[in-house]
């Protein structure tokens, strides 16, 4: 036994031999509980590989969007009506000379 004086009183420790279903139960319940924070830590790093993925996705579709949205600024120019009217309906510019080599 052990005594400890404190300002509260004087407290008696008696230690006492544990029945062996004790230490049995004992060590299964930490052995559980250590499975259940290696299984938690297991998860969470999936779902930080699996945040960073989306992250990474959401990224490169912000990039996209940014190209999209410059390509969409320049079809409202007059350059970019230009090159509408040239490269896909194959219209020219009223001034301009066209010379066919096969003719």
């Amino acid at each position: 036994t052990m005594e400890i004086r404190t300002k509260a009183g004087l407290f008696k420790i008696v230690a006492k031999r544990s029945s062996r279903l004790t230490v049995i139960v004992v060590c299964v319940a930490v052995l559980l509980a250590v499975m259940t924070v290696v299984a938690l830590h297991s998860k969470t790093m999936e779902a930080r590989a699996e945040a960073e993925a989306w992250r990474a996705e959401a990224q490169k579709q912000e990039q996209e969007q940014n190209r999209w949205e410059d390509r969409l600024s320049h079809l409202g120019t007059l350059e970019g009506v230009k090159d509408i009217a040239e490269n896909f309906l194959g219209l020219v510019d009223p001034d301009t000379i066209i010379i066919n080599p096969q003719n």
